[in-house]
């Protein structure tokens, strides 16, 4: 491990600096491009930015300062001057087009009836920047939301995530992914699984799952396998750090927690809640995340609302492995040992 690096950007904190716009920072104006959704078509005059369809907004209005556009209608995360960014400015893109996809529900459903628009405020589907006081850093954070359906999103890794190094380079490094959430107490009676945060690789593989239940316990799953519940509970008044390790030379997994105790508004200590498991198949290098939110109405009636996330730090690190000339060494002095065993001597 002689060269850690950590980066903060693309992810990031999800700020104006890192490429992600909130209303607040500045309408997105549109650019009218062919296939994209125009919803609030009688108000395109005033709003300018119809193309981008900001989710906060209510149709006939100005929009909410502190709900951003969906992350799969801009070129979120691909501007910004933190961690080597390019500078520019939040641009309309082709839906889609971006960093940031959307594979099933959130913006997807919602264009379903556009031009026009029949939900309420929280009759909302989608995956944003929102400006919220409570942020862990700065004053935004990462929003999904799934009222009406499952949604599912994916993200690209970039450079700017591993501080310069291309993520198709990362399949011989031990990489720490380390970042904060916070979930809700609405969906606390439904015990399921309610959102998972898979890392995928460049062989279009899903390596590993972290997640958490409805009652805010900490998951995580290996390939082919179900969701595995842990002791550790997700604070809701406070952020708990997730670091999740993973090793595309051993092909293992491990997973870090300081959950929030609500009980007493304190951070605890980090814990391990998983070291060195296998994962069972042969990971490539790391270059997507995939988060995927059970939505609609969960066991208790309520909707998936309040799934923040914030501050997603990168670390590289290679994975030392022994020369092939140490190896037949070690290989020798085994067997030597074997054979001095079955002789019955003692070998010195």
């Amino acid at each position: 491990m002689l060269w850690p690096q950590v980066a903060g950007a693309y992810l990031g904190s999800f700020e104006e600096q890192d490429g992600y716009r909130l209303p607040v920072d500045g309408q997105i104006l549109s650019a009218f491009l062919a296939g994209d959704a125009q919803f609030y078509l009688n108000n395109i005059d005033a709003n300018g930015y119809t193309g981008v369809v900001p989710l906060g907004a209510y149709p006939n209005t100005l929009g909410d300062g502190t709900h951003g556009v969906d992350l799969s209608r801009y070129n979120a995360g691909d501007y910004g001057t933190n961690g080597g960014g390019p500078g520019g400015t939040a641009t309309d893109i082709v839906d889609n087009s971006g960093l940031w996809r959307a594979l099933a529900g959130g913006r997807l459903n919602e264009d379903v009836d556009a031009p026009y628009y029949y939900g309420g405020s929280f009759n909302r589907d989608y995956v944003q920047a929102y400006r919220y006081p409570g942020a862990h850093s700065g004053a935004s954070v990462l929003n999904l939301l799934a009222s009406d359906t499952d949604l599912s999103y994916a993200y690209s890794l970039d450079s700017r995530d591993f501080k310069g190094t291309a993520p198709s380079t990362t399949n011989g490094s031990l990489i720490q992914m380390a970042f904060w959430l916070c979930p809700s107490d609405w969906d606390d009676t439904d015990t399921d699984n309610i959102l998972g945060l898979a890392l995928r690789d460049s062989m279009d593989q899903t390596v590993f799952q972290i997640g958490y239940t409805g009652d805010n316990m900490l998951q995580y799953r290996i390939p082919g396998g179900v969701w595995q519940t842990t002791a550790s509970r997700l604070g809701t008044a406070g952020w708990s750090e997730i670091v999740v390790i993973l090793d595309t030379v051993n092909n293992t997994a491990g997973v870090a927690i300081s959950a929030f105790d609500d009980t007493t508004s304190t951070l605890g200590t980090q814990t391990y809640v998983l070291a060195n498991q296998a994962l069972g198949l042969d990971a490539g290098a790391l270059t997507g995340l995939q988060w995927d939110l059970r939505g609609g109405t969960l066991n208790n009636g309520a909707a998936s609302f309040k799934n923040y996330f914030d501050d997603f730090t990168f670390t590289l690190s290679p994975v030392v492995v022994p020369e092939p000339g140490s190896l037949v060494l070690v290989f020798w002095v085994v067997v030597a040992a074997v054979l001095q065993r079955k002789r019955g001597g003692l070998l010195i």
